[in-house]
């Protein structure tokens, strides 16, 4: 654990999370759009 930047890990975490969060937000999108034009 003394080897790792701390500084580092929760910059990934941010990405990993906002990366997430980009995902799920196109799902319901593309699962919406599909609700509306059928």
């Amino acid at each position: 654990m003394s080897g790792i930047n701390p500084n580092k890990q929760p910059v990934e975490l941010n990405r990993t999370s906002l990366f997430w969060g980009l995902l799920l937000i196109f799902v319901l999108a593309v699962l919406f759009s599909s609700y509306f034009f059928n």
